[in-house]
């Protein structure tokens, strides 16, 4: 009965931050996933119309472009008469919610990182425990087997926790590495985006001779 006890002890924690990360990065990862970018065929096509000097047009493939950033893209559209410096606040600011949204939840992924080989070393300390204690309640001889059993518990553990963390830090980057080249693409096309009608609205300013 007491070696249930110990074993529960030791595992039930490990159990919970497996089943938590895994939650966590099967959530995260799908979510990631939907949030799709341009593709190239439609990126080129968006750049050339820029390159032509037409920016309607290319403002016009953005809006109708299903993208995770869909909605700056919108904002973009709505300010593009208004001045850039307000252009780009208002864009930013709906850039960095669609941020924060791709980034909700990742913290729990670097927490369990650093939590699970705490536990796992508790693990192995409560298992060294009760080897000790089970030589301790052994009169005759010292076995093997009661020594053994004690330590597999002690080294599984740490094993169990050392699996996890590195689980969570690989799909952690694995995640982030996805975020920042979404994100990287988003901040390039609006920006050039914004840039184009900035200079198309100072063009159209500049008085004629």
């Amino acid at each position: 009965m007491s070696n249930d006890v110990w074993s529960i002890t030791t595992g039930v924690p490990l159990l919970l931050c497996s089943a938590v990360a895994l939650a966590l990065i099967i959530e995260r990862y799908s979510y990631v996933l939907r949030c799709k970018g341009l593709g190239a065929q439609t990126y080129h096509s968006i750049i050339t119309a820029l390159t032509e000097k037409n920016t309607a047009k290319a403002l016009e493939i953005a809006t109708s472009a299903r993208t995770g950033y869909q909605a700056a893209v919108q904002v973009l559209a709505v300010h593009q008469k208004s001045d850039k410096t307000l252009r780009d606040e208002a864009v930013k600011i709906a850039l960095l919610r669609h941020a924060n949204l791709l980034k909700r939840r990742l913290s729990g992924l670097t927490t369990i990182a650093a939590l699970a080989p705490m536990l796992g070393l508790l693990g192995t300390i409560i298992g060294l425990m009760r080897s000790f204690h089970d030589i301790g309640l052994n009169s005759g001889p010292v076995e093997p087997a009661i020594i053994a059993d004690g330590l597999w518990q002690a080294l599984s553990t740490t094993a169990a926790g050392m699996v996890i963390a590195v689980s969570c830090v690989l799909f952690h980057a694995l995640i982030q590495s996805r975020i920042r080249r979404h994100l990287a693409q988003a901040t390039d096309l609006l920006n050039h985006l914004s840039h184009t009608l900035h200079a198309d609205t100072v063009k159209v300013s500049e008085p004629q001779p």
